[in-house]
Order: C-alpha cells, then structure tokens, then sequence
C-alpha cells in the first residue's frame, strides 16, 4: 500500500509540472500578442502626430503664400522644420467663368505640398489648393 501511495504522488508532482509549463507557454503567447498590440498602438500614434504635424505645416504654407500681396514668382519652397517637414507651392494663373460667362480675372490657383521624410524615404505626404484673387500679380 506504501508503495501505491508513493506512485501517486510521483504521478501528482508530475502532473503539477504539466500545468505550471502549460501555464507558462500560454502566458508566453499572450504577452507576445500584447507586446505586438502595444508596437501597432505606438505607431498608429506616430502617425497620427505626424499627420497632425504636416496639416500644421500645409495650413501655414498656404497662409504665407495666399496672404502675399503679389504673386511675383510661380513656385515657392519652405525650408525644412526642426520636425522634417518640408514644403512646396506652385502657382498658375487660371481662367474662371461665372455662370453668365463673365472671365474672372486675376485668378490663380495655389497648390500646397508637404511631406515628411525618413531618411530619404518619404514617409508622409499630403497636399492642399485653393484659389486666390490677386489684382497686383502679373504671372
């Protein structure tokens, strides 16, 4: 009967074993599953900065440039920020219409781009237009 006894507890401490590694490989998988969650929500909201960034620098672009009192050249260039954004603008005279058929004179479109690179990889880019009525400018 001892040597019964003996058996079944041999067979109880293995079985413990069984659980504890079981245990562990599960934690294992789940913390990797966490610590790969955890690696997306850190570069979803790099990108979110960064797209928050580079709407910033389109709005102040396009400010600079719509608010210039004459349009003396057809593209301007922003230097680079402290955030590596950089930015361009081009301007081109446009010939709008009303609906009598009237020429809408002095009309220039203004097209924005900014992007921001890693390295010299283009990470982000997003651009912006809008027309402006200038009566000084003679592009």
């Amino acid at each position: 009967m001892r040597v019964r006894g003996l058996m079944t507890g041999v067979r109880a401490r293995g079985f413990v074993l069984l659980e504890i590694v079981m245990a562990l490989g599960l934690f294992a998988l789940v913390a990797v599953g966490m610590t790969q969650a955890l690696d997306q929500i850190a570069q979803t909201s790099k990108l979110g900065r960064q797209e928050a960034q580079l709407i910033r620098a389109l709005d102040s672009a396009l400010a600079q440039v719509v608010h210039l009192p004459e349009f003396k050249k057809s593209s301007y260039t922003f230097p680079e920020s402290d955030e590596g954004i950089a930015a361009k603008a081009s301007i081109e005279r446009v010939e709008l219409y009303t609906q009598e058929k009237a020429l809408l004179d002095k009309m220039y479109r203004v097209q924005v781009e900014a992007w921001i690179k890693d390295g010299s990889e283009i990470v982000l880019q997003r651009g912006i237009e809008t027309y402006v009525y200038s009566p000084q400018s003679s592009l």
